[in-house]
């Protein structure tokens, strides 16, 4: 993106006070992009631009394609801005005729005989939809069959969006300028490999992709990621005026994930988390760009099978089988397990070694953004080897059925309070020791008389028995509760109480 100054012409008597400048491209240029994972990036720049005393306009050109006008800022110490406006007149056929609207152009059109091209002369006197009014020697044509021919670009067309500025400052002199605004079309996303380096620990990579789909490319720019979820509104606030920093280069960027982490250690702004690539880089239009940013060689972590039983306990006995457990990592974001950062959200891709050493692909899960300190559990799939099972084996009444009528129709509600054995097998068919988690959703009424294997309230009335089982073993777990379950009828019941 280039900054330029444009002349404005001598005025005798002028209320603006106009200066006569002569043109001169600006120099000193910094560009930071700070992006979003959600379609918005902030783009800042800053770049000297030598100024005369009075009134000047400033063109910022090739600002981002998909900007959001109504967020542009523009500042700098000691200077006025007085207006500012935002251009995209594109250079293509309908806007080139409308530019030439009362001017002379070049036409050519195919002689139908010869098949030789007709050059001729033409006043452009309208232009209807596409199709141009022109008017020759011989009249007034409004369908020529040819072309309308274009000796150069017209003034105030671009190839690229323009942003300019009516500015005024008091003397002349080389002013340092600054330029922020939103734009859609950037994002980035983290994506992650654990890698297993045994049945306790793992080694966490990660690397950030950097999407640029703004339709504008940036050389050699900083660039800042934030992590969090950023609210917009239709109207965009306008950004802060900020300070640009300097940045110290690194030596190498990767494009796959590498043996050391590229991105700084992220920095707490407000309640985000904002991540910076140490060393000028390129954005290309259409390009994803991967870096890396986290490398923890060795994570304590945990694999177990947790089963989610479906039993209830009603008037019925119920039943399951053949039941696989998920498949869970876990491990906590804590400096003493290997970890302790914060963790974008993204994809985790999980590989572990088969018996010759080769890599294996087991499965992957998603994260939402996890803080230091907070616990991460992947679902990565199902064991094929062990299965568990469960029923309640008997169901004996407490006491008789109470039976209370509707005041607003003709049912009643049934109060039963029952004991219920339950009986929980678990079966490890693989040749490893397995750590498994029992889950059990209880009524809120429900009461445990009895088990077999101590057990643990979880959130929401869950019951939770963890349990470790042997190879070819199976494990039981057996329990006694209590529960007063309430049933609405409406048919026979009802009847027999009128």
């Amino acid at each position: 993106m280039n900054l330029r100054k444009v002349l404005f012409p001598t005025v005798a008597v002028s209320v603006l006070g106009i200066a006569s400048l002569s043109s001169v491209w600006a120099a000193d240029t910094s560009t930071e992009i700070t992006i979003y994972n959600q379609d918005l990036a902030l783009i800042k720049k800053s770049q000297k631009v030598s100024l005369k005393k009075g009134v000047n306009e400033v063109v910022f050109d090739e600002v981002a394609r998909q900007m959001r006008p109504e967020s542009a800022f523009i500042f700098g110490d000691q200077i006025k801005i007085l207006e500012q406006n935002y251009d995209y007149a594109g250079v293509n056929y309908v806007n080139m005729l409308n530019a030439n609207i009362g001017k002379e152009v070049k036409t050519v059109r195919t002689n139908p005989s010869t098949g030789q091209n007709v050059y001729e002369k033409a006043t452009l006197i309208a232009v209807d939809g596409a199709n141009p009014v022109l008017q020759f020697d011989y009249g007034i044509e409004t369908s020529f069959p040819g072309r309308v021919l274009f000796d150069k670009v017209p003034l105030g067309l671009n190839s690229t969006p323009v942003l300019k500025a009516r500015v005024e400052v008091q003397e002349d002199g080389d002013k340092p300028l600054y330029l922020a605004y939103l734009t859609s079309g950037f994002s980035w996303e983290a994506d992650y490999v654990a890698k297993v380096n045994d049945d306790k620990t793992l080694e966490l990579l990660g690397r950030v992709s950097l999407n640029n789909n703004s339709g504008s490319s940036y050389d050699n720019v900083n660039v800042n990621l934030i992590a969090g979820d950023v609210n917009t509104v239709s109207r965009v606030v306008m950004p802060r005026r900020w300070s640009m920093k300097s940045v110290e280069a690194m030596n190498a960027m990767t494009d796959s994930f590498a043996a050391d982490a590229v991105v700084t250690t992220p920095e707490a702004l407000g309640g985000y988390y904002m991540y910076q690539i140490p060393q000028p880089t390129s954005l290309k239009d259409g390009q994803i760009k991967q870096v890396s940013f986290v490398n923890a060689p060795k994570v304590n972590y945990l694999k177990e099978g947790t089963i989610f039983s479906t039993l209830s306990f009603g008037a019925n006995k119920t039943s399951f089988e053949n039941v696989n457990p998920s498949l869970i990592c876990s491990f906590e974001n804590i400096a003493d397990d290997g970890l302790g950062i914060p963790l974008p959200k993204g994809k985790i891709s999980f590989y572990d070694y088969d018996k010759n050493g080769a890599l294996q692909f087991v499965g992957e899960d998603t994260i939402d953004n996890k803080a230091e300190g907070q616990k991460i559990e992947l679902k990565l799939g199902k064991f094929f080897d062990i299965y568990a099972e469960g029923q309640v084996s008997a169901i004996q009444k407490i006491n008789e059925r109470k039976y209370k009528k509707s005041t607003k129709d003709t049912c009643v509600t049934v109060e039963q309070t029952n004991l219920y054995e339950v009986v929980y097998k678990v079966t490890n068919k693989a040749k490893y020791e397995a750590n498994l988690i029992l889950k059990q959703p209880l009524p809120s009424q429900a009461k445990i008389i009895s088990e077999s294997l101590k057990g643990e309230d979880g959130k929401g009335n869950l019951r939770i028995w963890k349990f470790k089982v042997a190879p070819g073993a199976t494990q039981e777990v057996k329990v006694s509760l209590q529960n007063k379950y309430e049933q609405r009828d409406c048919g026979l019941i009802s009847l027999e109480l009128e």
